[in-house]
């Protein structure tokens, strides 16, 4: 990865991870740490979960944005948690699944990624 690309995905990172936080992640915890490789379409999320005494790391291996009707969704396409009961479950309900991107950063990510 180029210094640009870099920029650009610790940039992305840091306006995403408070997206996460408020949108999809608030019912269930808080990501504290976010990493975004825009080349290679990869994530690396880490979680800390209510309830749970140790965090939760999340691997997105391909991920791929896509408009439908004005709206932006994110698709994963490869998913891998820390948890080997989760993996499962964000396979079966996850993988190929259209996760809506708030309005409000939709563009921004587009944009970006």
């Amino acid at each position: 990865m180029g210094f640009f690309s870099d920029s650009k995905d610790r940039l992305l990172a840091g306006f995403a991870l408070p997206m996460l936080n408020s949108s999809w992640l608030k019912p269930y915890g808080q990501a504290t740490d976010l990493k975004v490789n825009s080349t290679d379409k990869t994530l690396e999320i880490t979680v800390q979960l209510r309830g749970e005494s140790t965090p939760v790391r999340v691997e997105v291996q391909e991920y791929e944005l896509t408009e439908d009707r004005g709206k932006t969704f994110v698709v994963i396409k490869q998913i891998t948690i820390s948890r080997e009961w989760m993996t499962e479950l964000a396979r079966n309900f996850l993988i190929g699944k259209q996760l809506e991107v708030p309005a409000e950063v939709a563009g921004t990510l587009a944009r970006a990624l």
